[in-house]
């Protein structure tokens, strides 16, 4: 469901709250602090305040980011002070990174084109960018022949390793918005599972545990459509073919909990 902004504001999407809500709690995490007004007095002082009565008032932006009714800025304000992505920056860096992620782009953008894909798959930490193209001559040009081959490779994600399934999820569904990627059987059947592999450690992330069901509802529907419907076999995942298909991404928890226990006895 959209948020309803007021009268003369630009309508916030669900893109924006969930961009909100995770950089909020990228911060809140490491800096084990939940509160909105206290993160404010931390990172923009500046804001706090005594009224008349002589107690310390907020200007409850930060409320607005924690329930993701408000996306914050990241440039540099008229008067010359950071915005609050820029000042989180500076005290959790990793929150810039959530907040700037390609992700967000992706989930934006309807449809890409190989050019934009590739651009934007450029953007993503070296180790992961690599694994989906062969790279040469520092980052410049492109072997189309080998990312033809390469985005059918499996990926592996250890579970607690929350930036690099973001990095996955983007890149699996950068490709899910190119013509030919939809209509291959196979590479849609290699993206299903690939995509599987990054949903277990985004939905134990502090940054997006507790709305990860509705951001996936919200891929689901508008991004990976029937996926998980037509080319996830849960069967399969238990050492045997069958017609055992997931009919949704929530079918595909027990293989995050297999993944989870296999990782614990190592």
């Amino acid at each position: 469901m959209e948020i309803k902004a007021p009268a003369g504001r630009p309508k916030r999407s669900d893109v924006d709250r969930y961009q909100a809500m995770a950089w909020f709690n990228s911060i809140a995490s490491v800096l084990d602090d939940w509160s909105p007004t206290s993160l404010e007095r931390i990172i923009q002082p500046e804001n706090i305040s005594k009224n008349i009565d002589g107690k310390w008032t907020s200007s409850r932006a930060w409320d607005k980011y924690k329930i993701g009714t408000c996306l914050p800025s990241d440039t540099i304000l008229k008067n010359e002070k950071s915005s609050a992505v820029i000042a989180a920056g500076k005290h959790v860096a990793i929150s810039a990174d959530v907040y700037r992620h390609p992700l967000w782009m992706v989930m934006r953008t309807p449809i890409m084109s190989f050019d934009e894909v590739m651009r934007l798959i450029l953007t993503l930490p070296r180790p992961v960018s690599h694994f989906y193209m062969d790279l040469i001559d520092d980052l410049k040009n492109i072997d189309e022949s080998s990312f033809s081959s390469n985005i059918s490779l499996a990926i592996w994600i250890e579970r607690n390793d929350y930036y690099s399934a973001l990095d996955h999820l983007a890149a699996q569904l950068m490709l899910l918005h190119l013509d030919i990627f939809r209509h291959i059987e196979s590479l849609r059947i290699s993206s299903a599972y690939n995509i599987e592999k990054t949903l277990g450690p985004i939905a134990i992330s502090p940054w997006f545990g507790p709305f990860h069901e509705e951001m996936f509802d919200w891929l689901e529907k508008n991004i990976w459509g029937d996926l998980f419907d037509n080319f996830y076999d849960c069967a399969e995942n238990y050492g045997r073919r069958g017609d055992d298909l997931a009919k949704g991404w929530r079918r595909t928890k027990p293989q995050w909990l297999i993944r989870k226990a296999e990782e614990d006895e190592e």
